[in-house]
């Protein structure tokens, strides 16, 4: 569809494909494709189709939001403009009535990484990383803070959140972050193979549990956005995301 820049759009036998397209980016997440983000799931929630995939273009699934986007950020008004956008994409995505599988073609640092957790199955090839550094940025993770634990635990948010090291695909199976590995050849057809096990039951059945799967998620997840976006513009946070962009270890 021509409305969108940042991302793909299509539908094939009863699923619609979500794919980030920001490859010579790696599918970095900035306002502009937040906002695609939620037009989409809210076009996906609403056509024919009975399954929802996320995935993305290149070598990346999404290497997390926008960093040069986001230390444009000068003062509060900005901030909350442009967290307001993320939040409400997050929340359309916890709110859509179909399932949501996430199909993981490469790395999956920060703000992509989280959104796996808003994932109910995750596919991915071997060769993916995880990771959820923003702490290195002097910046937190909202979605894992506030809703992650409840996927795959306190102390695995607790190791990823606090040491921001990477962890290789396998390991994300280990702790519950991905569902299942296939080569990158196969990674579209297991997701279809996944999708249409998911189709194999009644709709509302699905819409129920989908909804029950996600109840009384938004409140933290609000309260860990505000959190964000105070933080996003303390000089904490601009050296550590300067010290990114200039390729260098931050100097808190």
């Amino acid at each position: 569809m021509d409305k969108f820049t940042r991302i793909l759009y299509n539908i094939e036998d009863k699923i619609t494909w979500i794919t980030l397209n920001r490859p010579e980016k790696l599918n970095a997440l900035d306002d502009e494709t937040w906002r695609e983000l939620y037009l989409a799931s809210k076009l996906a929630d609403n056509n024919e189709t009975r399954v929802i995939v996320i995935t993305g273009t290149g070598r990346a699934f999404s290497a997390g939001d926008d960093i040069h986007a986001m230390y444009s950020l000068s003062d509060m008004n900005q901030a909350s403009k442009f967290f307001n956008t993320l939040l409400n994409t997050i929340i359309s995505f916890i709110n859509m009535k179909k399932p949501l599988v996430a199909a993981v073609n490469g790395l999956a640092y920060g703000g992509g990484c989280e959104l796996l957790l808003l994932a109910d199955i995750v596919i991915s090839v071997p060769e993916a990383k995880f990771a959820i550094p923003e702490g290195r940025l002097g910046l937190i993770p909202p979605i894992a803070l506030s809703i992650g634990y409840k996927t795959i635990g306190l102390r695995n948010i607790s190791r990823l959140a606090l040491t921001g090291e990477p962890i290789n695909s396998y390991e994300a199976q280990r702790i519950g972050l991905v569902d299942y590995i296939v080569p990158a050849e196969q990674l579209k057809s297991k997701t279809i193979e996944i999708a249409q096990k998911i189709m194999l039951n009644g709709p509302h059945a699905t819409q129920i549990i989908r909804s029950w799967l996600n109840k009384h998620r938004i409140e933290l997840l609000k309260e860990a956005i505000e959190d964000l976006a105070k933080i996003s513009i303390t000089d904490e946070a601009k050296e550590g995301m300067r010290a990114f962009i200039e390729k260098r270890q931050p100097k808190f």
